[in-house]
């Protein structure tokens, strides 16, 4: 069982990244319409909908949502993928410290409580995970600086650097407008960080696993 475990638990946040793909895209089917930039638009838009849109009980025309079951269903799976992502994401590097511990710790406790964004609290857990990331996060670029792929690097860097966008733009305001189609970018700047992550931690483990059976 343990064997079984560590050869594949790297790979539980790409299936919950592909599967959270494929169910919100059904809910979003079924979202009767409407956003922020267009109250009593028709159907789900990529460029004015936020992914939490699809999780209203009310649509921003006042029509009831008849997907915000499958849609916190979905996000319940994006939840999951993404405290198994904190889980494994300290394993990249080929040493254990306070900072590894202190990555994986405050990782799945702001994924733990991200669930917590399809209630009617959403911007106060907006707030909540924004710090609690930034806390799991600066301990892990201390530790990046040093590590080898500098690809991984900069991507690192990039989706930190969009998230604080995203952020910054859902609390001023500023370029609210445009905030919808630049979170679904960032998005998938974070989903690529993910498979990466878990695809180098999957290699590194069958390389151990394989090594040990020599």
């Amino acid at each position: 069982m343990k064997l079984f475990f560590r050869t594949y638990y790297p790979i539980f946040p790409i299936v919950g990244l592909a599967l959270y793909i494929v169910v919100y895209s059904i809910a979003s089917m079924d979202y009767p319409g409407g956003s922020i930039n267009i109250p009593y638009d028709t159907g789900y838009s990529f460029f004015h909908n936020f992914l939490c849109d699809a999780m209203n009980p009310v649509t921003q025309g006042g029509r009831i949502n008849h997907a915000r079951s499958l849609a916190v269903v979905s996000h319940f799976i994006l939840s999951a993928a993404m405290i198994s992502f904190f889980y494994i994401l300290p394993e990249i590097f080929h040493f254990k410290n306070r900072n590894t511990k202190m990555v994986r710790y405050f990782g799945m406790t702001t994924m733990t409580i991200f669930v917590l964004m399809s209630t009617k609290f959403h911007d106060e857990i907006v707030t909540a995970t924004a710090v609690l990331g930034s806390l799991a996060l600066i301990p892990f670029f201390i530790e990046l600086r040093k590590y080898h792929n500098k690809r991984l690097r900069n991507l690192v860097y990039t989706c930190y650097c969009m998230s604080v966008i995203v952020f910054l733009s859902f609390v001023s305001k500023v370029g609210f407008y445009y905030l919808p189609f630049i979170q679904k970018i960032t998005f998938f700047l974070d989903a690529c960080w993910v498979v990466w992550v878990s695809l180098i931690v999957s290699k590194k483990n069958q390389g151990s696993l394989q090594a040990t059976q020599i």
